[in-house]
Parts: C-alpha cells; sequence; structure tokens
C-alpha cells in the first residue's frame, strides 16, 4: 500500500472522530432541558411513593430511587459539560 494512502486514511478516521463528536455533544440547552425533565420526573415518583398504597410502597420507592438516580446522571453530565476546558 503506497504512503499517500496510509495518510488519507488517517485523515478520514481524523475527520470521522471529530464528526461523530460534534453530532453526539449535545447543546448546554439540551442537557439542561433533560436534568430539568428528569428532575420534575423525579418530583412526580417521589409524590407517587408518598401517596402509594402500602401494597405498592415498594415497587413506588424502587420508581423514586430510580428517578432520582437518573435525575443525578443528568445533572453530572450538565456539569461535565458545562466544565471549564483543563
Amino acid at each position: 500500500m503506497p504512503a499517500d494512502d496510509d495518510q488519507s486514511t488517517t485523515s478520514t478516521r481524523g475527520f470521522d472522530r471529530w464528526a461523530r463528536m460534534v453530532v453526539q455533544c449535545p447543546r448546554p440547552a439540551e442537557l439542561y432541558d433533560a436534568w430539568l425533565f428528569a428532575e420534575t420526573d423525579a418530583t412526580l415518583a417521589l409524590a407517587t411513593w408518598r401517596s402509594a398504597s402500602a401494597d405498592d410502597k415498594r415497587d413506588a420507592y424502587a420508581a423514586y430511587v430510580a428517578a432520582v438516580d437518573r435525575e443525578a446522571h443528568a445533572a453530572g453530565v450538565l456539569e461535565l459539560r458545562l466544565a471549564p476546558a483543563a
């Protein structure tokens, strides 16, 4: 394989990686919206847990914990996206 072909392949791979990063990197506003939706979901799950019958408390609590985990994850992703570059 000629040397020029290797450089072309390397250059194309670099562009592909850059293009994937641009496409996969959501805007801060989108991440903020995701966090707000997750926070609202956690709030609703808490209300559901509080008002659940004794038979449904365990499942409602599990749903609440999962919602809080999703909210924490969304907050963490937003925080990382907004952090200044090192």
